[in-house]
């Protein structure tokens, strides 16, 4: 394995939170601009369609902002990996990749690295299972969404996945 090199393109979760806000108020904009003057039969059309666009829009934020989850994970994971730091969470790092210090190991699945946070006491079970199941549904996103999801819990809104990771955040910053 290789040294891991940024490529400094990943969002924070603000940004995509911005960037998300940005798009619902554009799509909106446009549905007031282009139902002007409509019938009743055509201003039911362009909304439903207005609400099809922002939920094709909640879609791909989410599936960015759980990206932007496991990229902190992985910088998290390879920060300590290196820096060799003593914590409990930085030793289980280091247990479950074998690799030399400056070594990046791609394969550590990130239900893995959720584990290893949970040793840390500073994230609750219940955030690491939240996370578990949010990355199904990042799986289910990012792979067509062609079979029936059952998630165990109902399916997670942005604000969902936005307040876990603000969480996260703040368990991965110590």
């Amino acid at each position: 394995m290789a040294k891991l090199k940024r490529s400094n393109e990943h969002k924070t979760f603000t940004e995509v939170e911005q960037l998300f806000d940005e798009r619902k108020e554009a799509l909106e904009f446009l549905f007031v601009v282009h139902s002007f003057g409509c019938s009743e039969k055509e201003m039911k059309e362009k909304r439903e369609y207005l609400d099809y666009q922002l939920q094709e829009a909640e879609y791909g934020a989410s599936l960015a902002l759980l990206g932007a989850i496991e990229a902190a994970f992985r910088l998290d994971f390879d920060y300590r990996h290196r820096k060799r730091l003593k914590d409990s969470r930085s030793k289980a790092v280091r247990q479950a990749s074998d690799l030399p210090r400056d070594d990046f190991d791609y394969r550590i699945s990130i239900t893995k690295l959720f584990d290893i946070l949970a040793i840390d006491h500073s994230a609750t079970n219940k955030t690491i299972n939240l996370l578990k199941i949010y990355f199904k549904y990042r799986h289910w996103l990012a792979h067509g969404r062609y079979w029936q999801l059952h998630l165990g819990i109902s399916r997670p809104t942005f604000s969902d996945i936005f307040q876990v990771a603000q969480t996260i955040k703040s368990v991965l910053q110590n």
